[in-house]
């Protein structure tokens, strides 16, 4: 009996051990996800994290040690305890606290400006005027771009800019503490309501009365929240590939060539992933906007594919591909898009009554779903959907021509290039919708 008890008690002893390593590293990565409730301050909390991987490792292998000798051995947990701290304190810093390279600033274009507005945000901005001689239509165009966090490409000046050949001017710009523009002090600044008023500072600052707005991704969603608020302000507009007007729902990448499965962030951007759901602040106190980008950069280079159809990525514009071979920054800042609040609440009363113009493009291979596209077409009495077939979620880099027909067509008041797509089913789901609707002229 004594030896199946004194088996049993070591048994219970090794359980103990095991729990203690387990319980240290547990310790050591939740109390400071809760205590950043209430602390921003990085020192603390892994103080926190390290007090707590003692104390806990420290119990657990003194439970350990009187199970194996049946007598108290203070001086054996304390030095397993602070031999484990000392292992998770090492792994914590080369894992989560060390800071990485800070990347250098994203490149300038050679027609890159500033705007100063008076809601604070300092904003980069490309703009493009007729050619010399030829008369300015009324209404700029101002381009919102995806993400958020995104900055405009190349490839978008070159398909929006390409417009101010048609009489308009056409101005593109980089939205609060995204590529060029600058970072708002405190990550928890960048709100809804933050961007729809730099928005309406920029038609003010270029003079407007009136925009035509087209909107990539989450641009469109901002539009339309812009519409709402500021309704009459808006004489026409282009949804290409939209976002949803609100809330935005999963994302089906099955069309796209994207990966398999994406890399691992790596520990720190996790960990100020993490931090930013319980205090802004402490996230980037962690890992400042600069080094988020960085950080960012490896998952940016890795969704690439999910911009085109499958097997397109041979077709990514050359940028990209220097970009991909450099590393070089593009300015994404995931931090904006991890702390836009929907605030200002839902369009969609407001967008019901606005009878303003509007296009929506929906590429065949959009990683959007489609029940959004019909949202804004059953919101917006006054929209079309053209459905472009091969092309995914930039639409000019696979149909570039055809996507620059119909806007211009539809700009300058002149028949459809294509017919309209007028039903609800997705029109992806049926072949014979696809070639019905989707054939170039």
């Amino acid at each position: 009996m004594r030896g199946d008890s004194s088996w049993l008690a070591r048994a219970g002893a090794a359980v103990c051990f095991t729990v203690a390593v387990a319980a240290g590293f547990g310790a050591a990565l939740l109390l400071p996800y809760f205590l950043a409730r209430w602390s921003a301050n990085i020192l603390l909390l892994t103080g926190g994290a390290l007090l707590s991987c003692f104390l806990v490792s420290w119990f657990c292998t003194e439970l350990g040690a009187r199970l194996w000798r049946a007598t108290r051995n203070t001086r054996f947990g304390v030095k397993a305890a602070l031999g484990l701290t000392l292992a998770v304190g090492t792994l914590l810093y080369w894992l989560v606290l060390r800071p990485t390279a800070i990347p250098a600033q994203p490149i300038a274009y050679e027609n890159t400006r500033y705007w100063q507005l008076p809601t604070g945000s300092n904003i980069a901005y490309s703009e493009f005027d007729p050619p010399q001689g030829m008369p300015i239509k009324p209404n700029p165009i101002v381009f919102l771009h995806g993400g958020p966090g995104l900055r405009q490409a190349p490839f978008d000046q070159s398909i929006y800019g390409s417009l101010s050949h048609e009489g308009f001017r056409v101005f593109l710009y980089d939205q609060v503490g995204s590529g060029l523009s600058a970072f708002l002090p405190k990550i928890s600044d960048y709100t809804f309501k933050r961007m729809v008023d730099d928005l309406e500072a920029i038609r003010t600052q270029i003079g407007a009365d009136k925009m035509i707005l087209i909107g990539h991704s989450w641009g469109s969603t901002l539009a339309a929240s812009y519409m709402a608020r500021y309704p009459g302000h808006v004489a026409k507009v282009i949804f290409h590939s939209p976002g949803d007007i609100w809330n935005w729902g999963p994302f089906d990448y099955s069309r796209t060539d994207a990966p398999g499965a994406l890399p691992f962030p790596g520990l720190r951007m996790y960990a100020a992933v993490m931090l930013n759901g319980r205090n802004p602040d402490a996230a980037e106190h962690l890992v400042s906007q600069r080094e988020m980008e960085g950080l960012n950069l490896r998952i940016l280079e890795a969704q690439l594919g999910t911009l085109v159809c499958k097997g397109d990525s041979s077709r990514l514009p050359p940028e990209i591909a220097a970009m991909r071979a450099a590393h070089e920054n593009p300015g994404f800042n995931p931090y904006v898009g991890l702390n836009i609040q929907w605030d200002g609440g839902d369009p969609h009363d407001a967008l019901r009554k606005d009878a303003t113009p509007g296009i929506l493009l929906y590429p065949e291979c959009n990683f959007i779903p489609w029940s959004g596209a019909l949202d804004y077409r059953s919101t917006l009495p006054n929209l079309k959907i053209y459905y472009i077939r091969r092309a995914g979620h930039y639409i000019q880099i696979e149909q570039p021509d055809l996507m620059r027909r119909i806007m211009v067509a539809f700009l300058l008041d002149q028949p459809n290039v294509i017919p309209p797509y007028e039903g609800s089913q997705d029109p992806r789901l049926s072949s014979e919708d696809s070639q019905a609707h989707n054939h170039g002229p």
